[in-house]
C-alpha cells in the first residue's frame, strides 16, 4: 500500500489503462490532500479517497472503499458506481477514460456557432454584390488553395472525406467566377459549416481553429485582396 491508498500493481494497471485509452499518463496525477482545497480553503472531497486528476480538463476519478465516483459520467456530469471490488473499479476506470476522451475530443458547437455569426457579419469592402474582377478571382483561387493545404496538413483524412472536401473547395473557386462577393461569402460560410460538421469533426485541432483560419481567409478575400494569406 502507498500514500494513494492503492497497491503498486493497481497503480500500474491504472497507468496501462490510460495508455490503452490512447492518452498520455503525463496528463494525469493522483492528488495529495492539500490539492483538494478550493480557493476558500474548503475541501473538495472530505473523504480523502485517492483521486486521479486529468490535469488539462480537471475531470477526475475517485477510488472509494467499495465504490468509484467520477466526472464526466456516461450520461451525467458526475457518476458513482457502487458495490465494487478492485475488478469493478478497474472496469469503471476504463469506462471513465472513455467518457473523458469523448468529452475532450467533442467539438464545441456553441463556440463554433458564435464564430459562424462572426463570419456571417463580415462584409465586403464594397457593400454591394459586385462580381469579383479577373485578378480577384485569381487571388481567391490562391487563397482557397492555401486553405486546402491548411486542411490537409492539419487533419488526418481518409480518401473519401478528402475527395468531398476537394470538391467543395473546387466549387468555391468556380463560384467566384459567377457569383457576386456577398453571395460568394454566404456560400463560403455554408460550405465551411458543412466541412466542419460532416467531414472534419472531431479529428484535428477542433472547430475553433478551423473557423479561425477560415475567418482569416474571408477577411483577406473581402477586405481587398493583395496576396494569398498564410494560414499555417
Amino acid at each position: 500500500m502507498n500514500r494513494y491508498g492503492l497497491l503498486k500493481s493497481q497503480l500500474n494497471e491504472v497507468f496501462e489503462a490510460i495508455k490503452e485509452a490512447g492518452m498520455s499518463p503525463s496528463e494525469f496525477r493522483f492528488t495529495e490532500p492539500e490539492d483538494e482545497l478550493d480557493d476558500q480553503g474548503e475541501w473538495f472531497t472530505p473523504d480523502h479517497y485517492p483521486r486521479l486528476l486529468h490535469l488539462p480538463s480537471k475531470y477526475w476519478f475517485r477510488f472509494g472503499d467499495n465504490f468509484a465516483s467520477y466526472t464526466p459520467g456516461s450520461e451525467s456530469i458526475e457518476q458513482t458506481d457502487d458495490k465494487l471490488i478492485w475488478v469493478g473499479k478497474r472496469a469503471a476506470l476504463r469506462k471513465w477514460l472513455g467518457n473523458l476522451k469523448r468529452e475532450i475530443d467533442a467539438p464545441d458547437l456553441w463556440a463554433s456557432f458564435s464564430q459562424e455569426d462572426e463570419l456571417l457579419s463580415l462584409e465586403p469592402t464594397e457593400a454591394v454584390n459586385t462580381p469579383f474582377s479577373p485578378e480577384e478571382q485569381i487571388q481567391i483561387k490562391a487563397a482557397i488553395e492555401e486553405f486546402r493545404i491548411y486542411i490537409t496538413s492539419t487533419y488526418s483524412l481518409s480518401p473519401e472525406p478528402l475527395a468531398k472536401i476537394n470538391r467543395k473547395l473546387d466549387y468555391l473557386i468556380d463560384a467566384s467566377t459567377r457569383l457576386g462577393r456577398i453571395d460568394w461569402k454566404n456560400l463560403f460560410v455554408g460550405a465551411l459549416i458543412s466541412l466542419a460538421l460532416q467531414q472534419l469533426s472531431p479529428s484535428g485541432p477542433g472547430l475553433r481553429e478551423l473557423f479561425g483560419a477560415a475567418g482569416h481567409l474571408l477577411r483577406h478575400v473581402l477586405g481587398g485582396i493583395t496576396s494569398p494569406p498564410l494560414l499555417h
